[in-house]
């Protein structure tokens, strides 16, 4: 690629198809690394204490600020467009690798204050030996860009399923050998290492000297903005870490953050992977009304039978499924567990509306939306503090339900796109398949005395039962199965 010339256009079957392609690699590679990750969990959850835990979590809560800084928007910024040159691309990696570098020096350095903060002085070195993490990312940024912009999502699933597996491995040799702190530690630092070792490479792709190019101030600008959205985002995940650290201490913390992992893990697995590749191919069609709406009422399908009703149904066998994973040491993160399930519902269907925003270039109005509707999460998280790590569990879950429909409200707002159809799709869906088969599943959990594990599979089957009850009951409940069921012969067969 020359200086000014734009990327070509990957040769192949129709967008729609490589669209449904994309899908189906990055979610069999979210589905692999969440194993991966879940997998982890129940073997480091048996060899490491809450406590432990808890110490990473507090740590990670404040010092990840520093991840969305890293970044600030321009890895978006670059995912969006069709035209991006070589050297707009090489000098926003140089923007990355310098404030990657910058970043890093100030978190160790934020090290004593941090420990201070939370009056706990076992958190110095963890945070000193997190510092570095920020300076592999920040390299990696770009090239992973490189990678995502030409569509190659089989070399993205190289990285993202072998570094946490080499990190895991080293985490639990770690652990075996009594140092538990340390192994959460390094786990965190070699999945870094590892995937910007693995992403250079694979970018086939190499920046040139930084000089001035056209259109960096639009880069520039749209990340920026698009990192304010982030921050105040990042903001209202971690205030609930924070505050219950601040108030309960590490065992709280690392009860609630193991708890709120695996009730976003869905979220992970769906949501992140359509994020991806929706955003690239929605921007290549958005001209065309018609497939632009159909594109995110698909996603929204996705995002309501699949993610909701996985998180309901999860909710409804809460205690009996954080038992059955992590041990009876974390039976006292069910309940929390389950009200965290509940809230990641409300984000999964919020995320259609960040596309839009993201897709139209409408960061402003996003920025906006996000100062007026995340001090709310923030609110009523910390109200619920007052009832322990069960209540801010329910203050967010509240928050982001108004937060989605404040969000419908602003799109329609901002881009005169009707959202009555999104409204209506997303109330219905849950309404008749995902919240049913949570209540069928909690049933079962609540009047069922059994092991965990056979509470967790009759709670699974009550809600399947009920799940094919409904298609076959209603005829437009089996009209959006079909319509996933294509969808996913496109990912399949690529036409």
């Amino acid at each position: 690629m020359t200086d000014g010339e734009p990327p070509a256009t990957p040769e192949g079957p129709s967008l729609r198809a490589r669209a449904a392609r994309g899908s189906a690699v990055t979610l069999v590679t979210q589905l692999s690394r969440s194993l991966v990750l879940l997998g982890g969990t129940i073997i480091l959850a048996r060899m490491v204490a809450p406590s432990d835990f808890g110490l990473v979590a507090m740590v990670v809560a404040v010092s990840g600020i520093a991840e969305i800084l890293r970044d600030s928007g321009l890895s978006w910024a670059a995912l969006r467009r069709t035209d991006l040159t070589q050297q707009q691309r090489s000098n926003l990696f140089w923007i990355n690798t310098g404030i990657g570098l910058a970043l890093g020096a100030i978190i160790f350095g934020l090290s004593w204050p941090l420990a201070a903060f939370y009056g706990i002085d076992e958190l110095v070195p963890v945070v000193q030996w997190i510092a570095p993490i920020y300076v592999f990312n920040g390299l990696a940024t770009q090239f992973r860009v490189a990678i995502n912009l030409d569509l190659r999502f089989a070399r993205l699933a190289v990285i993202d399923i072998a570094a946490p597996v080499i990190a895991l491995a080293l985490a639990i040799w770690l652990a075996v050998g009594g140092q538990g702190l340390a192994a959460l530690v390094v786990q965190q630092l070699a999945t870094a290492v590892v995937a910007v070792l693995l992403t250079v490479p694979l970018a086939r792709w190499w920046p040139s000297l930084p000089r001035r190019a056209p259109g960096m101030k639009a880069l520039i600008g749209f990340g920026f903005r698009f990192a304010g959205v982030q921050l105040l985002s990042y903001g209202t995940r971690n205030v609930d870490s924070i505050a219950i650290g601040r108030a309960y201490g590490p065992r709280d913390v690392g009860l609630y953050d193991q708890a709120y992992q695996l009730a976003v893990a869905p979220l992970v697995l769906l949501n992140s992977p359509m994020s991806r590749v929706a955003v690239p191919v929605l921007a290549r069609v958005q001209d065309d009304k018609e497939r632009y709406v159909a594109g995110l009422r698909d996603a929204q399908l996705i995002a309501c039978y699949v993610t909701a009703t996985v998180l309901l149904v999860a909710a409804g066998v809460g205690t009996p499924l954080i038992t059955l994973l992590l041990g009876e040491t974390w039976a006292a993160a069910g309940p929390i567990f389950s009200v965290l399930a509940i809230g990641s519902v409300f984000r999964s269907i919020q995320q259609v509306a960040n596309w839009i925003f993201v897709v139209e270039d409408r960061t402003k109005s996003m920025l906006r939306l996000s100062l007026v509707g995340q001090p709310i999460i923030v609110v009523l998280i910390l109200i619920g503090l007052i009832w322990g790590p069960v209540g801010v569990a329910a203050g967010g879950a509240l928050g982001w339900c108004v937060f989605w429909l404040l969000s419908l409200w602003w799109v329609r707002r901002a881009t005169g796109l009707s959202v009555r159809p999104l409204l209506l799709d997303a109330v219905r869906i849950i309404a008749l398949v995902g919240a049913p088969a949570g209540v069928a599943s909690f049933v079962v959990a609540l009047f069922v005395p059994l092991a965990p594990l056979w509470v967790v599979l009759l709670g699974v089957a009550a809600a399947g039962l009920w799940c094919g009850i409904i298609i076959l009951a209603s005829p437009r409940v089996r009209s959006d199965a079909g319509t996933l069921a294509r969808f996913v012969r496109l990912a399949v067969k690529g036409r």
